[in-house]
């Protein structure tokens, strides 16, 4: 029972990449300041929302040749969508997003439903349980836990992350493929799904592996984990769920938190080890043939003027 506890715990901690109960992005909507509208010259990229700060349009970034770039207003990716607030749902209305992939598991889903109030579209999820705790709660544990472990297990965690959600991924570019956007894809923090989520369209779009990168590491600018889970305030009533967290060193937490280039590496590394390329990995793995991906290519990317 403290080991189920435990990884409940821990879920709130690592928020997306354990997820069992998806209470981080709450903690972060709550113990961080309202959002600023987004200008140019910070994040031209982030939709300023109340109720969630990673909501990002995935438009903008060039092809490695410079001729094209991804086409604004066509794909999003964000973090846990619960905590939208009518203010909020007036700002997404006029996207007209027509498909929200939701790739947060079971538990995740039943304990913060999604409340969709911008338009009709059709919101897909998949069944299924989380994995991979044991290795962080190892890391976390006993006298020889450090930071470096942690962060150790985090690399681990992702090199198992494309085979583990092969089917949520496979499901975002088919629904592309079939015109069905603009599309939403996103978790609970927006970070470690999402974040290889994006990296996989992104990079089948011709994006060079650095701008991919920089994309997965605005997630870590555009919403302060480290700094939401530090000042978390204890709820009301006898449970905390935060009592593993404040009795954890914060050096061991924060490998947790970051969008950590390694982290993202790992799994394209895995993806080039096991099948040759993400391109590869896409028609292979994820079923997603030539005329779909020449279809998608041609909806989401533009000229450069």
């Amino acid at each position: 029972m403290r080991t189920m506890t435990m990884l409940r715990t821990l879920s709130l901690v690592a928020a997306l990449s354990l997820a069992a109960t998806p209470v981080l992005a709450e903690v972060a909507h709550r113990a961080s300041p309202a959002p600023v509208a987004a200008s140019k010259a910070s994040y031209p990229r982030t939709i300023p929302l109340e109720g969630q700060r990673n909501f990002r349009d995935l438009g903008g970034y060039r092809t490695a040749d410079g001729r094209h770039q991804v086409r604004w207003g066509v794909l999003y990716r964000s973090g846990s969508l619960t905590q939208l607030t009518d203010k909020d749902y007036a700002v997404l209305a006029p996207l007209g997003i027509t498909s929200v992939i939701d790739f947060r598991s079971t538990a995740e889903r039943a304990s913060e439903p999604t409340n969709w109030r911008a338009g009709e579209p059709e919101i897909l999820s998949k069944a299924y349980t989380s994995k991979g705790e044991a290795a962080l709660m190892g890391a976390m544990q006993g006298p020889d836990a450090s930071q470096a472990k942690v962060r150790e297990a985090m690399i681990g965690f992702y090199h198992q992350m494309p085979e583990q959600y092969a089917d949520q991924y496979s499901e975002v570019f088919h629904r592309l493929a079939a015109h069905k956007s603009p599309l939403l894809f996103h978790c609970t923090a927006g970070k470690d799904r999402t974040g290889l989520a994006s990296a996989l369209v992104l990079s089948v779009l011709g994006v060079p592996r650095d701008k991919v990168i920089e994309d997965y590491v605005l997630t870590e600018k555009a919403g302060d984990f480290r700094g939401a889970a530090a000042s978390a305030p204890p709820p009301p009533g006898d449970k905390d769920p935060y009592a593993y967290m404040r009795n954890t060193k914060s050096d061991l937490i924060a490998p947790l938190m970051r969008a950590d280039p390694a982290y993202l590496e790992a799994a394209l590394a895995q993806i080039t080890k096991d099948y040759g390329s993400v391109e590869a990995f896409v028609r292979k793995r994820l079923g997603v043939s030539a005329a779909e991906l020449a279809t998608i290519r041609a909806r989401l990317l533009e000229p450069v003027r």
